[in-house]
């Protein structure tokens, strides 16, 4: 028994499946973020300025970090990550994971911009405003 578990352990010290991936995991925090901005415990400014946070932070993480990975996919980068992912899998993971990201952003906007309009705050276009 303690032979097999030994095997294990060395098993799993050696394994990618010890890391997160760090732009995965920061998707997902990001997804926790905006989970906040539909918690009715919240005031719903409050939960405004969450959904704005969360998609804040999305616009930096796709001209930084996700830009980065997709420069080394074009320059043929295969090394992998800590994690055993290749430049390549990691942008097709974090495009699903971003277009879910903000399609709930989209979702709660609605959501948020109907109780705000029940509270008469209202959000207007640039053609509805007056002089």
């Amino acid at each position: 028994m303690a032979d097999g578990t030994l095997r294990t352990n060395k098993a799993l010290m050696t394994s990618p499946d010890r890391f997160l991936n760090r732009e995965l995991s920061w998707l997902e925090f990001n997804q926790r973020v905006l989970e906040e901005a539909a918690n009715r415990a919240h005031p719903l400014l409050e939960r405004l300025r969450f959904l704005s946070i969360s998609a804040s932070n999305l616009d930096e993480f796709e001209m930084v970090r996700y830009a980065g990975l997709r420069e080394q996919v074009r320059a043929g980068i295969v090394k992998v990550s800590q994690d055993g992912l290749k430049p390549s899998q990691q942008v097709e993971q974090i495009e699903k994971a971003s277009l879910r990201l903000i399609a709930d952003q989209q979702e709660q906007w609605r959501t948020l911009k109907g109780e705000m309009a029940a509270e008469n705050i209202h959000v207007l276009s640039d053609d509805a405003l007056t002089k």
